[in-house]
């Protein structure tokens, strides 16, 4: 659904192009600074809230763990 967007916002904060679902945030260099950037960004793009009482970086280890997160982020807004 938005896995595209969420890639491209990945891309560019982390300055590297080939990025799948499955790329780990390790691998990109990016830390957890980083990984929040990712969801401010998502945030601003989606009028949502991203940061809630269940966000946990150590969950967020691959791109799709922030897809999910954002996915039910959504699902309950």
């Amino acid at each position: 659904m938005y896995e595209e967007m969420i890639i491209d916002t990945v891309k560019k904060i982390s300055g590297i192009e080939n990025i799948s679902m499955e790329t780990q945030f390790s691998s990109l260099e990016m830390d957890s600074v980083s990984v929040l950037e990712a969801l401010i960004e998502l945030e601003i793009m989606l009028n949502i809230d991203v940061l809630d009482e269940d966000l946990e970086f150590n969950n967020l280890v691959i791109v799709r763990d922030l897809y999910d997160y954002i996915a039910k982020i959504i699902e309950v807004q």
